[in-house]
């Protein structure tokens, strides 16, 4: 896999993971477990260190009350990658790290997840998520599941898609930026 396929990859996920969650406000479970199949198939689970989707709402709604859940929960929104970067990672390899934002309007504007995913037996796989850590000086995430990722360093290769409009991620965004380099193919 090289960038351009990681942020194709990347973009294939966020679209079903984006099928998930609207499913969760508007599907019976059996359609709700499906879609947590697929989003699971570009998962990869490292000995102790698991990857899952969870189960977002009370199981058995009847009909009226999965709709007045839809009616109040926001409608969620498809996650915007902001920037795919490829790292040389100690002891993993080719990675490539994708800087995503939020599921809802409200936080669409910055990042909320950072995804990690590299090759898995020749399939491309989503191997860690990171989330934004509140208590950090500046931009800095803490895994919330899968492998921890550690200490990277520049990266490889950078895709920078599109920029966030608040100032910590752009700051972050823009430095990595300046680094897209890898030819286009």
């Amino acid at each position: 896999m090289n960038i351009d396929g990681a942020v194709a990859f990347f973009g294939e996920f966020l679209a079903v993971l984006h099928e998930q969650e609207v499913a969760h406000l508007t599907e019976p479970d059996d359609e709700v477990e499906r879609r947590i199949a697929l989003t699971e198939s570009f998962l990869h689970s490292a000995p102790g260190a698991a990857m899952s989707e969870p189960f977002m709402r009370p199981r058995n709604l009847s009909a009226a009350d999965l709709a007045r859940t839809a009616e109040q929960a926001p409608t969620p929104v498809r996650r915007t990658v902001f920037l795919v970067a490829e790292y040389d990672v100690p002891g993993l390899g080719t990675c490539f790290a994708a800087d995503v934002g939020g599921g809802d309007d409200s936080n669409g504007i910055a990042y909320e997840r950072r995804y990690w995913a590299m090759e898995v037996s020749g399939r491309p796989r989503i191997v860690a998520q990171d989330s934004i850590d509140p208590y950090a000086d500046g931009l800095g995430w803490e895994n919330v599941m899968g492998t921890v990722i550690g200490s990277v360093g520049e990266p490889v290769a950078v895709r920078a898609l599109r920029e966030p409009v608040v100032p910590r991620d752009r700051d972050s965004y823009r430095r990595l930026a300046s680094a897209d380099r890898a030819p286009r193919r």
